[in-house]
């Protein structure tokens, strides 16, 4: 009987190797009781232990361990959290250091259980559920003059025999129309002549030339207006002062004793 009983065991056994199924137990196998819960044995540990210098207010190294987006990207280094891989897991080895590169670098350390709870975590997954960070990841990557260059699509919108005649106008017209406004008649051509000298170099139009674009008949005079002002050494001399302002340009420092900048003029020039 015990021969017979033997013989059935290892009958089992050599089934199930030759099926592909180990004999020992997996992590996906272990009990659900003794798997890790992120909220309850991570998280406070996380928040308590390394938010301080990982966190919404402070970043060393450009890592933040508060939010799951952060955690997972890494810092300046890379990532510190391998899903699966505690040995590969930086996270793992510096919480568990007693050197000069222990974290937290002040403080009570993490227990031996502690390290042990994020190793566990860790193997299981790093399973960190969605909508339990309690506080806001804003990428700082993420701005307008980082991102890429994209061609938006040109509005539709309806056409008139005066608007719009560019892509831009239509974009104008279209934001126009979502407010409920209507575009000003275009102006006569005395008066474009007026804007476009004091918008495109500041000085106003000599008559003769005022008089010269309203009486030209080619349907392109405003473009070669806008061309012929665009190439005066008045356009250049007109929008370096805006960059003289910007840099706050002057002769005397203009403040308390007001001393004089004898070495600024080569910039100005």
């Amino acid at each position: 009987m015990i021969g017979s009983s033997l013989i059935r065991c290892a009958g089992a056994m050599l089934g199930l190797m030759a099926c592909g199924v180990s004999s020992s137990v997996s992590i996906a196998d272990e009990p659900v009781a003794d798997r890790i819960d992120f909220v309850r044995d991570i998280q406070p540990l996380l928040l308590t232990k390394c938010a301080g210098c990982h966190g919404e207010k402070k970043a060393k190294s450009g890592l933040r361990l508060d939010v799951k987006a952060a955690a997972f990207t890494g810092g300046d280094g890379g990532a510190v959290i391998v899903s699966k891989q505690s040995r590969a897991s930086s996270l793992v080895e510096r919480i568990g250091s007693r050197g000069d590169d222990k974290m937290p670098p002040e403080g009570e350390p993490l227990s031996d259980k502690q390290v042990e709870l994020f190793k566990r975590w860790i193997d299981q997954g790093a399973v960190w559920p969605e909508g339990v960070d309690r506080a806001k990841f804003v990428d700082k990557f993420d701005w307008w003059s980082l991102r890429p260059l994209a061609r938006p699509e040109v509005p539709i919108v309806k056409e008139t025999k005066s608007q719009p005649v560019e892509p831009i106008d239509a974009f104008i017209l279209a934001k126009l129309h979502e407010k409920g406004l209507t575009p000003s008649p275009q102006a006569d051509r005395r008066t474009l002549a007026r804007r476009l000298y004091f918008d495109l170099i500041g000085l106003p139009p000599p008559s003769d030339d005022v008089n010269a674009f309203v009486s030209d008949p080619d349907p392109n005079a405003y473009s070669k207006l806008v061309d012929q002002l665009l190439q005066s050494p008045h356009y250049g001399e007109r929008w370096a002062r805006h960059w003289l302002d910007v840099v706050h340009y002057g002769d005397t420092h203009g403040y308390d004793k007001d001393q004089p900048r004898p070495n600024a003029w080569p910039y100005r020039d």
